[in-house]
């Protein structure tokens, strides 16, 4: 049952409730595919562009927005995760580079965050190889050598396929410039008990600069409450971002094959989560949470546990009273 606590009689609360929810479900599985497709696209057009650089040829420069880096004899931008990444390299605590790089030190903070990484590279990196991930001339991931190389772009594919395969349609996405995520739902909704609405989907989060590890989590959109509360409930979430060993120097069609296994995974969590079977059985699940009696005295005698007499009796009372 819903959580009710109006004026108004449960049955006239929770038929209004799943009338205005089931409306609003609707809404976003029609309205969000566009929205989503867009973030798609712009996945799908990012590729980043990787450099493997040594310590000793790694210079950073003060730039107006805050660092350039020198890799080699190339020069680009840094983005603040990066940076973030660089100074933690070399144990440079992160507030104090902020601190320097606000636009109010502009530019003698620049200079001398500048010229404290280039000394504690120098000092503390020793031969150290970094990954350098850039879009657009933009350094975005300072990354260590042996990062997992995982390309977005034929993962979001495999989640796009796989979530056809089950009927279910992209409703949100986002697109930062160090993350990324795309959320389906099945087109459908549901309602395994009067009044309980809920919708079924998946979300896919990325990140290919070290900003969040590969997972995918199965979810149920559901009203919870007669003012139309809706909750996002967790019902699976699987960790892909696992790293390759650290020890190993592995060739690019190593991290191809890598990228492919794991789209391959990630199209079966998704077809397995949102199967039919797997709806229906969580729904049952539903039905028999919904069709079992709970006897408050049983209850009285769990919460005696952790409440003292008073407190039980107060509980039973709120339990037993008009409200659900």
């Amino acid at each position: 049952m819903l959580y009710h606590h109006d004026s108004r009689t449960y049955q006239q609360a929770a038929s209004d409730a799943a009338r205005r929810a089931r409306a609003k479900l609707e809404s976003l599985i029609d309205q969000g595919r566009a929205r989503a497709m867009q973030v798609i696209e712009v996945i799908q057009g990012q590729q980043p562009d990787d450099r493997l650089a040594r310590a000793a040829a790694i210079h950073f420069d003060p730039a107006e927005s805050g660092l350039a880096i020198t890799a080699g004899d190339q020069q680009s931008g840094l983005h603040h995760h990066a940076l973030q990444q660089a100074a933690s390299r070399v144990s440079l605590p992160w507030a104090y580079a902020r601190h320097l790089i606000d636009k109010d030190r502009q530019p003698w903070g620049h200079s001398l965050l500048a010229h404290n990484l280039n000394r504690l590279f120098e000092e503390h990196a020793g031969d150290a190889r970094f990954l350098l991930r850039s879009v657009g001339g933009e350094v975005r991931g300072f990354l260590s050598d042996r990062f997992r190389r995982l390309d977005s772009r034929p993962i979001v594919d495999a989640f796009a396929r796989a979530c056809g395969q089950v009927g279910a349609l992209p409703v949100e996405g986002y697109v930062t410039d160090t993350k990324m995520a795309i959320k389906a739902l099945l087109p459908q909704v549901y309602e395994p008990v009067e009044h309980e609405v809920m919708a079924f989907g998946a979300v896919l989060e990325n990140s290919d600069f070290g900003n969040g590890a590969l997972s995918i989590r199965a979810f149920c959109l559901r009203l919870w409450c007669t003012n139309f509360a809706i909750a996002d409930l967790g019902i699976r979430e699987v960790h892909l971002g696992g790293r390759l060993p650290e020890d190993i120097a592995f060739s690019e069609e190593t991290y191809n094959l890598d990228t492919r296994r794991t789209a391959s995974a990630v199209s079966d969590v998704v077809r397995g989560q949102l199967a039919p079977a797997r709806v229906e059985m969580f729904q049952n699940a539903i039905r028999k949470a919904n069709d079992d009696k709970i006897d408050p005295r049983q209850v009285g005698q769990a919460l005696r546990k952790t409440l003292n007499k008073g407190e039980v009796e107060q509980v039973v009372e709120a339990f037993n009273s008009p409200d659900v």
